[in-house]
């Protein structure tokens, strides 16, 4: 499938696609919700009126509701943390606008059983680029389905750069203790789709409609870059691929990029392979802090989740980081499975000996389309509560640090003894004076 196979609309179907509250967060316009960004720029591209409602610093669904545009069709984009929420949200949504029909679509669709089809009229499975034009000449002939899948757009060049211009913020602080290196604002973007590795406690490899990793070219990303250096005046990115370095040669041609428009970036990347040239140059292009998918100091952990790293490879990359100069964003999970009383007392040797600039931890939960989530017996937890309201992995929020919730109970150890020394954990990253609390 591909765009050609679609006709350029001449209806007046009016469509808002909708970014759901988030008051579990505590800086919920920080990321700007790129996914309805592409579907918008789709649409409008094939002539369909769209806008988009990023609802995200609201507290209630009913309020936003109540802020929301008439429109033929009301999209809405969710987690598997949102998805209970996104089919109350319906419910409100039909009771100003019963004629209406509502899609639902996002990573969150990969557990059909929570979703409540009674106010939901069609459920994407997959990307949304081309599915949403099928949806949108389905409801003018009046012939939409329950269920759509979603194919992978292959070239991602094809789609057009996000509709940027339908949001009032392009994002919040994106550096370490809110450092702006260029002054005015940042945003973020994505150079490619998929990640090739399958870590245990990650959906990601359950949500791939295709098991490849795609890549943009480097003059897409390049007129992207140039479009937000110019018409909105920031040079700050964040790069939000699950593995910016998975393909090395094409990095080069992204620090030229972002070096010609005297830009900076934070990416994520594993711990591995090392490349000191790679990140040397990148550097040089503007790379001033590291995401890195650390996860935990206890090579048991590392090995029972399948990350494919050591701690060894965790300390190398902190320590090759800081010879080049480039800040670190330590990512941690406690309460994990595989977790040893040792766990504790290995994260907190590592952490007061090897170089890190700030750490964001958050604790373990069994996210649905993991295998984690699949399996749990394989991993030595039960999972003893699954109402997914109840799910929610960051120990910060706007009321201050959260204590943990008994999602899951371990089959070889002491529960509560665990939550003590997690909680014990968190009390002492917190001393260190290096938390991200948002």
């Amino acid at each position: 499938m591909n765009f050609s196979d679609f006709k350029r609309n001449t209806s007046s179907i009016h469509t808002c696609l909708i970014n759901l509250p988030s008051p579990h967060l505590k800086q919920p316009e920080a990321q700007v919700p790129l996914g309805i960004l592409y579907i918008a720029a789709v649409l409008e591209i094939f002539h369909y009126s769209v806008e988009i409602e990023n609802l995200s610093s609201y507290i209630n669904n009913e309020t936003a509701v109540k802020s929301l545009p008439d429109a033929d069709i009301y999209g809405i984009t969710c987690t598997s943390m949102q998805v209970l929420q996104a089919g109350r949200f319906a419910r409100e949504i039909k009771k100003y606008h019963p004629h209406s029909h509502i899609i639902l679509g996002g990573p969150g669709t990969i557990t059909p059983e929570y979703i409540d089809c009674n106010y939901i009229d069609s459920v994407v499975h997959g990307e949304g680029e081309y599915v949403i034009l099928q949806i949108l000449e389905d409801f003018e002939n009046k012939t939409t389905q329950a269920t759509y899948y979603g194919e992978p757009v292959l070239d991602l060049d094809t789609i057009p750069l996000p509709a940027r211009h339908l949001v009032k913020h392009q994002g919040g602080d994106i550096f370490a203790y809110g450092k702006n290196y260029t002054g005015g604002g940042s945003t973020q973007i994505i150079t490619s789709r998929g990640c090739p590795f399958n870590c245990a406690f990650c959906a990601a490899p359950q949500l791939r409609v295709d098991k490849r990793v795609r890549f943009r070219s480097a003059k897409s990303i390049r007129d992207e870059i140039e479009e937000v250096t110019t018409k909105y005046h920031i040079k700050q990115f964040r790069i939000g691929d699950d593995n910016f370095f998975t393909r090395k040669d094409r990095c080069y041609d992204i620090a030229d990029a972002f070096a010609e428009f005297n830009s900076v970036f934070r990416i994520s990347t594993r711990v591995k392979p090392l490349d000191r040239v790679l990140w040397a140059e990148s550097r040089n292009a503007g790379l001033k802090e590291f995401s890195f998918g650390v996860e935990s100091f206890d090579d048991t952990v590392l090995e029972g989740l399948n990350k494919l790293t050591t701690v060894a490879d965790n300390k190398n990359a902190l320590r090759l980081a800081m010879e080049l100069g480039i800040s670190t964003r330590i990512l941690m999970m406690i309460r994990t499975p595989f977790q040893t009383a040792e766990t504790v007392l290995l994260n907190k040797k590592a952490l007061q000996n090897e170089p890190f600039s700030i750490i964001a931890c958050t604790h373990f939960l069994p996210l649905p389309g993991s295998d984690v989530w699949s399996n749990p017996e394989k991993y030595r937890i039960k999972i003893i509560d699954k109402n997914l309201d109840h799910y929610n992995f960051y120990n910060y929020g706007p009321e201050g640090r959260r204590h943990l919730l008994n999602i899951f109970e371990y089959l070889d150890r002491d529960t509560q003894e665990v939550n003590k020394e997690s909680e014990d954990f968190l009390l002492h990253l917190e001393s260190l004076g290096k938390v991200n609390r948002g």
